[in-house]
């Protein structure tokens, strides 16, 4: 009966394990993907370019822009407590 139980709580840490296992890998994928997206697209323009392929490129370029625009506002704003203005 132990034997069995044992054989039954391995089948189910190791199906768990594995489960585990591939959600990360899909994890580390997308997040792979989008930490490279800018050099993805250009990559893909040099080599067939088309003016949708441009416009996606340059479209991610100033998505990337504005959100590093936003945080370091937020962070002059709310952390340091200053906007560049003098009192």
């Amino acid at each position: 009966m132990g034997a069995l139980i044992a054989t039954v709580i391995i089948y189910i840490l190791g199906w768990l394990a594995q489960a585990v296992l591939n959600w990360l890998s899909g994890v580390y994928t997308t997040m792979f993907y989008l930490a490279f997206a800018i050099e993805i697209g250009f990559r893909d323009i040099a080599t067939t370019f088309s003016i949708s392929g441009l416009y996606n490129a340059i479209y991610v370029v100033a998505i990337a822009v504005l959100i590093m625009f936003f945080v370091k506002k937020m962070i002059e704003t709310y952390m340091t407590w200053s906007n560049r203005r003098s009192r």
